[in-house]
């Protein structure tokens, strides 16, 4: 089976919008870092999901106004969320704004979707959305199928265990025929079966090459048990760095400032994909998942100086990987029009 060349996005952070200082400011920040990143050479941007709970600073200001936003801000790179709670929305509205999204980014929009967190509170927050938290992955693979005849129908009725309606359609359709649409999924059997069934490509934070084999086995696996056999399915490592050229304090330094960005203890952030270290440290980490057929990284960098992580990122980490991925650096700057070096 073959796949895609390495990919490489970066998520912006938006925490800080809401909790601290200056809003104005730390806005002014986004624009510059997504453009600073389009400009470089990264290949699509992603945010983190509203609604969140404040009550466990979890809250993020609202995805699909920022990216509105970033449309609007970058002229080529691709703009996604991730995990977009699609359960917790009405698919009609959902399917009407990312397609009015697409539209206005010429075609630019992946959303990465999940059922939910399995975090405290998260049933309180499915209910003040007037949803059943037990619903949440029934109503996920019914809002998928939905949302994508929306956009591909010029009209429908339609009548499932959790939406129905008399004929209509969405205007506009996206560019994209359709959307993309990953799904995030871990170990749990559902989610691999969901997306071997339903997904576009397939969101990973597995800690490690065996756990990200293991669960793509799976996937094929079910893949073929749906007879999709040999459908190609993309993957995106989700994963937080910080990069240094002192390897031995790179990762004491890292879980620091995650600590300090998530004002959790690290042993709250088991849940982190780390890469703490030099450049060729994280490389050597990272080879294993390429192997086994990773077509993504998606960076969530944790840094004060979050240009610098950029440029090691694309200039340092990037080269020792994409020679693997059989996507060499001359073609990359041919596909970008761009230099890498600011």
């Amino acid at each position: 089976m073959s796949f895609p060349a390495l990919e490489f996005g970066l998520l912006l952070h938006t925490r800080h919008l809401i909790r601290e200082g200056d809003a104005s400011f730390h806005v002014e920040e986004l624009w510059e870092t997504a453009e600073f990143a389009e400009k470089i050479g990264f290949d699509h941007l992603w945010l983190g999901d509203s609604p969140r709970l404040s009550l466990l600073d979890r809250a993020h200001a609202d995805c699909l106004t920022l990216m509105a936003a970033l449309a609007a801000k970058t002229n080529k790179i691709r703009i996604g969320t991730v995990p977009l709670i699609m359960a917790l929305r009405n698919p009609l509205l959902l399917a009407h704004s990312l397609a009015t999204l697409d539209v206005i980014s010429a075609g630019r929009i992946i959303i990465g979707v999940s059922a939910g967190h399995q975090y405290p509170y998260a049933q309180r927050e499915f209910s003040a959305c007037g949803v059943p938290y037990n619903e949440r992955a029934g109503r996920l693979n019914e809002s998928i199928q939905l949302i994508r005849r929306l956009w591909t129908e010029s009209s429908l009725a339609f009548a499932g265990k959790y939406f129905q309606f008399e004929e209509l359609g969405v205007e506009p359709k996206p560019i994209q025929k359709p959307i993309p649409i990953w799904i995030a999924a871990g170990d749990n059997e559902n989610a691999l079966r969901r997306v071997a069934r339903l997904g576009d490509g397939w969101f990973t934070v597995a800690h490690t090459a065996e756990q990200f084999a293991e669960r793509r086995r799976k996937i094929d696996a079910f893949a073929a048990e749906c007879g999709l056999a040999g459908k190609t399915i993309p993957s995106a490592l989700f994963a937080t760095f910080h990069l240094s050229s002192d390897g031995a304090g790179a990762e004491e330094e890292g879980w620091s400032l995650a600590e300090r960005y998530f004002r959790q203890p690290r042993t709250k952030l088991s849940h982190l994909s780390a890469f703490f270290g030099t450049s060729d440290k994280c490389a050597q980490k990272l080879r294993p998942y390429i192997d086994a057929g990773l077509t993504s990284i998606v960076a969530r960098l944790i840094a004060p100086d979050v240009k610098a992580q950029m440029r090691l990122f694309m200039n340092d980490l990037r080269p020792r990987l994409a020679a693997q991925s059989g996507r060499s650096e001359a073609t990359r700057e041919q596909e970008t029009g761009r230099r890498i070096h600011e």
